[in-house]
């Protein structure tokens, strides 16, 4: 098990089809975190995408770097969106362990899009349940791990349009709908800037807040784990 948790994905794939002992084995939760640590530490399996529009012909392209020096330009790979569609724009919204949280259109016209879960590693992708609030410039995503329940969570929060009310919305990868959140300090509105997703440090989501009564900035954070806001309030 340890020789095969430190080969790229790409082998373990192949690999898979070897018998059903490796299948079911390589499709382990604990084969998979085993596989992810060792990832983490490796240097050389550590990549980022870069998201480039062709002036052209409007169609966006993914691509793989790797973020070690001593890799060849070669290593550089373009990715397909997962799409049936050649999308006009693909946003990326958060990420996680190697896995994406990406916006594209869900139709010819653009009218309408959807929020994948993707994998550009073995390049299978979820489609997502549909928010209440469609993401947009006052509203921001995060994706993270909770390790209590081993399970991937997604967190919306918007803006509270002036207000220190603050909507949002939690997805659990295996509970199957967003679930709304009431959690959020009293007197401390979020200021939500650009599109950068939320922060996930130590198993908690993060970002900027103004607390109203000392209008000084604070960070607020919010537990993946028992789902809970707090604040760094003086």
């Amino acid at each position: 098990m340890d020789i095969l948790s430190r080969l790229p994905v790409q082998s373990l794939l192949r690999f898979k089809c070897v018998s059903k002992f490796w299948n079911t084995l390589i499709l382990e939760p604990y084969f998979k975190m085993k596989h992810l640590n060792h990832a983490k530490n490796d240097q050389d399996s550590q990549k980022f995408l870069i998201n480039h529009m062709c002036p052209k012909d409007n169609i966006f392209s993914m691509y793989c770097v790797p973020l070690s020096s001593v890799q060849p330009v070669e290593k550089v790979q373009k990715l397909d969106c997962p799409s049936n569609l050649k999308p006009w724009r693909c946003t990326i919204h958060c990420y996680c362990d190697g896995l994406v949280v990406i916006e594209v259109p869900d139709n010819l016209d653009n009218e309408s899009s959807i929020l994948l879960l993707w994998n550009p590693s073995t390049r299978e992708s979820l489609v997502l349940p549909p928010l209440e609030f469609p993401p947009e410039g006052d509203s921001r995503l995060g994706l993270g791990y909770d390790s209590t329940s081993g399970e991937y969570k997604i967190l919306h929060i918007r803006d509270g349009l002036g207000g220190c009310k603050l909507p949002s919305e939690i997805l659990t990868l295996k509970g199957g709908s967003w679930r709304s959140i009431d959690e959020h300090p009293r007197g401390i509105c979020t200021v939500l800037l650009g599109m950068q997703p939320l922060p996930f440090v130590h198993e908690a989501f993060h970002w900027i807040a103004i607390l109203k009564k000392l209008k000084c900035f604070v960070v607020v954070s919010f537990s993946i784990s028992n789902e809970v806001c707090s604040s760094n309030v003086p």
